[in-house]
């Protein structure tokens, strides 16, 4: 995979951290926040205490972000931009968004069980296609066409 990125590609923002570390955390705007633009990926890093390291760590997670985003499978992700599912490691749930079907992330990620999931879009997708099926007969209404 060819992925070929430039400073133009992200967002780089500089904030100021909050809890524990005093005067200096609160201060100084070491927390670093980069967004890569194209996707609206985004990973942020507040625990060191220089820029410089924060900064790495950032584009870091940021990295791996892109790279699991451009390895993702085609059906965990469509061309129109349209979500087909989304998941969630730290609530531990996976959402099929045309079904609204909800499964633990663990089962579907971690243990490949996916086939209630396909199933339940299947469903979804083939009652859709039968309603626009119904839909176009019903505007046909089977006569002769006027204009032959």
């Amino acid at each position: 995979m060819d992925l070929h990125l430039t400073k133009k590609d992200f967002r780089v923002e500089w904030f100021s951290g909050t809890g524990g570390g005093g005067q200096y955390r609160n201060k100084h705007q070491n927390c670093c926040r980069i967004t890569h633009i194209e996707t609206g990926l985004r990973a942020q890093e507040t625990r060191h205490r220089e820029r410089p390291a924060n900064q790495k760590s950032a584009f870091e997670k940021l990295a791996r972000l892109i790279l699991a985003h451009h390895e993702a499978p085609a059906a965990a992700r469509r061309e129109d931009g349209e979500r087909v599912r989304t998941y969630h490691a730290v609530r531990n749930t996976v959402k099929d968004e045309a079904s609204g079907l909800c499964m633990t992330y663990t089962d579907v990620v971690e243990k490949g069980n996916i086939a209630p999931m396909i199933d339940s879009r299947r469903r979804v997708l083939s009652a859709d296609h039968l309603a626009n099926v119904k839909a176009d007969e019903a505007g046909h209404s089977g006569g002769s066409d006027p204009d032959i």
